[in-house]
Parts: structure tokens; C-alpha cells; sequence
């Protein structure tokens, strides 16, 4: 049976559609596929169609009971299937999938989502972009795999406003005891509602570059053992190391790795977003390539300590209750306020590889900010994706140009640091296309 909670707003995505409405700054999340077939329109139609009747096509709409949350509500996506017949080349890819995440889809608009392909090599290319207000990666690629239509349950705003009420009230009894024991959390919520001082002038936003490359998930595996670590270690560790070889900072200044921690259920979970994104403290300096016993002890006594209470400063249910300028400063950090975030994504389902009729030789998926992330407002300079298809693990790396410079120097800094630890990377597209474009 559908859980009706699934379908009412959480705070995660409260904050993502207040972003998006406020900031004019969206956060998407995009879905490649390199398939070594052309695309044939039947096929993808038929997999538009299959996305259509899944959680991906539903919007926010407003409860009529004071106190309830708002709920989602099924609605037919009005962005249609885009195909392109101008084949791509290795030097025009990285543009076009550029392109494609660039394409407005405004929170509460019916633009839903974007699902686009385009000749390329002897295949094609096919992207799938979603707002992450209505979808984290998680939740994108359940709903990619998803073979069976969304259907929202019964439920009533009266119901919710009385749960909600009901539990804000045991709720926030409990944690005001903790609360009187914690000064730590006391200073946090205290620095929270402080009155902040007007920032200056935006600058200019900046569009992250972006690099992909592949590396064999056995020798992954073999060489975070060899260094006392996790593949998720190995992971965390390179994420730091971006940061430590391009992003200035003072010697002693420490790095914060935003780590998202998926709070959402084995099966049948339909919240939009169910993860908590936390800031894992490193040290700074020069890049480290040796031991990871310290980054896996500190990554998993991390995680132990988050959950889904993580995402506010005060119970969750009692948020949804406070006004919106109170529901703003009660939230905690998120990822935009980390150096960098590392985003593994874990083993990509079957039928998520298997798209449009075909098997993908390669599966990558980023999260993109659009129109691009403004420098002084946020503190996040690169991101990463990690995700295991078949025998290859995908990494992309989006990054800041002005730390990072463009997409060729960013696909050497990658593969230079993979191979610091031992793995052969494999770019998805010639570096030496960019080089020649931008010559």
C-alpha cells in the first residue's frame, strides 16, 4: 500500500522549491546515457510515455487545512520528447548536454522534466533532466526503473494537519529536554536566528565545467583495500583532494566534504527527496594519497550519528508549523555551504542500463546549478557523482572554472589524481577535441 507521506512536501524539498522560487537558481539533476545504437523514436517515446505515468510527472500543490504540509499532486508533463538529428562530435558532447540541463523547468511550472537525445559516434546520447525539488538521484533512477504507474493515495489535510500538530507537540517536548544538555546545539540555533548582515552584490554565476571518466570498478575496489579503505573512502578521499590542489585557503583551514546520506526505504519509498546532505570535516593542505583508514573512521562515525532528523535544527514537524522566514534560518547548512560534495549513487539498476531499447555502454548522472552558483553566496566549488555500472565505475566531476579552469584542464586534474591512486581513467570524450575547439 502507497505510504500517503510520500506524496506531502518534506523539508528537503520545502528548501529546494524555496530556493528555486527565491534565488532563481535551480538544482538539477541529469541523467546520460551513452548507447551504442542509434536512438530509434518509438522506443524513446515509449520510455517518455513510461515517465509520464511515474513519480517524476507531479507537482506541488497547496493543502487547504492550515498546519498540513502540501501535497503532491499528479500532473502530465507538458515539455515533450526533444530529438536531435545533427550528429555530435566529441568536441560539441560536452556542449550539448550543457544545453540540455540549461533548459528552464521552473518549480511550478508543468514543465515537469526534459528527456533528449542526439546522434553520437555510432550510438547516441540521451539525457533525462529533473528539477532535484522533484527528485533526488536516488529517487531518479527508482523512478527510471520503475515499470509500473504512480498513483497517488487518499489521504486528507485534515488527517495530515492533526499529525503534524500531534507530533511537532511530543516531538518538540523530547528534544527540548535533550536540548537543555547540548550546548552545542544551543550556540547552533542561537547563530541561526541571528540577524545576518546584508550581503553585498551578487557576483556573476557561475556554470560548473564538467568532466566524466571511467574506471574499472575491480581495480577501484583493489585499491582502496590496499589503502585501508572503502570504495566510498577512496572516494570521499579524491573528492578532498580536488579541493586541496585547487582551491585556495589558508594552511590551516580544514575542508568540509558535503556527504549526502540517503534516508530513503529499500522499496516502494516515493518521497521526492529522502537524504540529508552533512558536512564531513578534513584536513586541508596538500593532496594525501595514502592512508584511508582515518577518512573511512571519520566518514562512518558520521553517518552514525545522522538521520533524517539532520535536515532541520528543530524537529521536523514543528518546522512545517513556523513561518517561512523562521523555517529558513531553522535549517541546517546544506550542500551549497560545503566545499565540495561527494554523491555515491552505489550500483545502477538493471533497468536503468537497459534504456530505450538498448544497454548503455556508460551511465552518468550530476547535479548541475542553474543558471550557475554564485561565489559569495554559496561556499561549494565542485561536485561529484559516483555511480557502478556493470563492471566501470562513472565519475563525473562538475567544478568551478574560475578554480578548475575549463573542461580539458578538469578532465587532466581528474585522471592525474585517479592515477595517483593507481587507476587508469577513461574520459568519455576526447580531451583533445576541447583543446582544439578552444584553440
Amino acid at each position: 500500500m502507497t505510504d500517503p507521506a510520500g506524496w506531502r512536501l518534506n523539508s528537503t524539498d520545502e528548501m529546494l522549491h524555496r530556493a528555486a522560487t527565491a534565488l532563481g537558481s535551480s538544482r538539477i539533476v541529469q541523467v546520460l546515457w551513452r548507447l551504442d545504437t542509434p536512438y530509434s523514436h518509438e522506443a524513446l517515446k515509449a520510455e517518455w510515455d513510461r515517465l509520464d505515468s511515474g513519480l517524476l510527472s507531479r507537482r506541488a500543490a497547496r493543502a487547504h487545512v492550515p498546519g498540513a504540509r502540501r501535497r503532491w499532486l499528479r500532473t502530465p508533463n507538458t515539455h515533450s520528447l526533444q530529438l536531435d538529428h545533427h550528429p555530435l562530435t566529441d568536441a560539441t558532447a560536452p556542449q550539448w548536454i550543457d544545453t540540455q540541463v540549461q533548459v528552464p523547468l521552473p518549480a511550478d511550472s508543468t514543465a515537469l522534466w526534459r528527456l533528449a537525445a542526439a546522434p553520437y559516434d555510432d550510438g547516441c546520447l540521451v539525457s533525462l533532466t529533473v528539477p532535484h525539488l522533484r527528485s533526488d538521484g536516488l529517487g531518479l533512477l527508482n523512478a527510471i526503473a520503475a515499470r509500473t504507474p504512480a498513483c497517488r493515495p487518499h489521504d486528507s489535510d485534515a488527517a495530515e494537519a492533526l499529525d503534524q500538530t500531534t507530533r511537532a507537540i511530543a516531538e518538540t517536548a523530547s528534544w527540548s529536554l535533550r536540548l537543555a544538555g547540548d550546548p552545542r546545539r544551543r550556540a547552533l540555533i542561537r547563530a541561526a536566528l541571528r540577524p545576518r548582515p546584508t550581503a553585498g552584490p551578487a557576483e556573476r554565476p557561475r556554470f560548473f565545467n564538467t568532466a566524466i571518466l571511467t574506471v574499472d570498478a575491480a581495480e577501484w575496489q583493489e585499491q582502496a583495500r590496499r589503502h585501508g579503505g572503502t570504495p566510498n573512502s577512496l572516494f570521499v578521499e579524491i573528492t578532498a583532494n580536488l579541493v586541496r590542489s585547487r582551491v585556495p585557503r589558508a594552511t590551516h583551514d580544514g575542508i568540509h566534504v558535503g556527504i549526502p546520506m540517503s534516508t530513503r526505504r529499500p522499496a516502494g519509498d516515493e518521497r521526492a527527496n529522502a537524504l540529508v546532505v552533512v558536512p564531513l570535516g578534513l584536513p586541508g593542505g596538500p593532496a594525501h594519497h595514502a592512508d584511508l583508514h582515518p577518512t573511512r573512521h571519520a566518514t562512518k562515525t558520521l553517518l552514525q550519528e545522522t538521520g533524517a532528523h539532520s535536515a532541520t535544527l528543530v524537529p521536523e514537524p514543528l518546522w512545517h508549523l513556523l513561518p517561512a522566514r523562521l523555517a529558513e534560518a531553522l535549517k541546517s547548512p546544506g550542500a551549497q555551504q560545503t566545499d565540495v560534495v561527494a554523491s555515491n549513487f552505489g550500483r545502477a539498476p538493471e533497468a536503468v542500463v537497459e534504456f530505450a531499447g538498448g544497454t548503455a555502454q556508460s551511465v552518468a548522472l550530476r547535479t548541475m546549478n542553474v543558471p550557475g552558483l554564485v561565489p559569495n553566496r554559496a561556499r561549494l566549488r565542485a561536485s561529484l557523482c559516483l555511480l557502478r555500472v556493470g563492471r566501470q565505475m562513472t565519475v563525473t566531476v562538475t567544478g568551478m572554472p574560475d578554480h578548475f579552469g575549463g573542461p580539458a584542464e578538469l578532465h587532466h586534474l581528474v585522471a592525474e589524481e585517479l592515477a595517483a591512486w593507481g587507476l587508469n581513467a577513461r574520459p568519455w570524450w576526447s580531451t583533445t577535441a576541447h583543446e582544439a575547439k578552444k584553440g
